[in-house]
């Protein structure tokens, strides 16, 4: 070997392959249908799903008015904007382990819910497991032949199933719970007059919970413990 002669440099490690993600027989499930329930619950028993609740609660600069406590003799001045302004707020929670994820947008939109499902598709397919969201029937749920909901399933074909809960069941939705939380510490009787910092109230509280799975799993009852259907105790 010549003296100018280095040493190759080692070889890159090979890069791991994906995780194989189990077959998915239908990617829109009716809670009435046993076998596809069944078949579900048999894949969130194995550890090869995730199950989320998804859901939307509006962000409002006008705030909600509602029963507070006050110090006798100051009462409290909630201020009502002249021109109301909105946004969404869409969050999902792993209903198994706690996990919250959500975003915050100008509206809530079918564009919104598939940028949810992306991150529940993200974190789960990471993990090696489906996705699995359970969701009510909003209009920007709802899958077509076409549309934004349809092009969000296409993309992610193999990694995602929908469960759609009967029409008219909020009590069905587990994160329903974490909104009655939410609303009392974000918007109830709140003095913001500027969106940006009533934005920042949310997500704060927020990161709160998402930094605490058990608390954000009390808030919506308990850890959901899936079991085949036949099998329970």
């Amino acid at each position: 070997m010549s003296a100018g002669a280095e040493t190759p440099p080692p070889p890159a490690p090979p890069t791991p392959e994906p995780p194989v993600l189990p077959p998915i027989r239908q990617e829109v499930v009716n809670p009435a249908d046993k076998e596809a329930v069944e078949w579900l619950c048999g894949l969130l028993a194995a550890g090869q799903a995730d199950l989320y609740g998804q859901d939307e609660a509006d962000l409002s600069l006008l705030p909600t008015l509602t029963r507070t406590w006050m110090v006798r003799g100051e009462q409290l001045k909630v201020q009502a904007p002249g021109t109301n302004e909105k946004r969404s707020v869409s969050a999902a929670i792993d209903l198994t382990e706690g996990t919250l994820l959500w975003r915050t947008d100008d509206r809530r939109c079918a564009d919104q819910f598939c940028a949810t499902l992306h991150s529940c598709v993200g974190r789960s397919t990471g993990r090696g497991r489906l996705a699995v969201l359970l969701v009510d029937n909003a209009q920007g749920h709802r899958v077509g032949k076409t549309g934004i909901v349809r092009r969000g399933l296409d993309a992610h074909v193999g990694q995602v199933v929908l469960v759609f809960l009967p029409p008219y069941s909020p009590d069905l939705q587990p994160t329903e719970r974490l909104w009655r939380q939410w609303r009392p510490n974000v918007t109830h009787n709140h003095v913001r007059d500027a969106m940006v910092d009533l934005q920042a109230d949310s997500d704060a509280w927020l990161l709160r919970m998402a930094a605490k799975p058990a608390d954000t799993l009390r808030i919506v009852g308990r850890p959901f413990i899936p079991k085949p259907l036949g099998k329970a105790a």
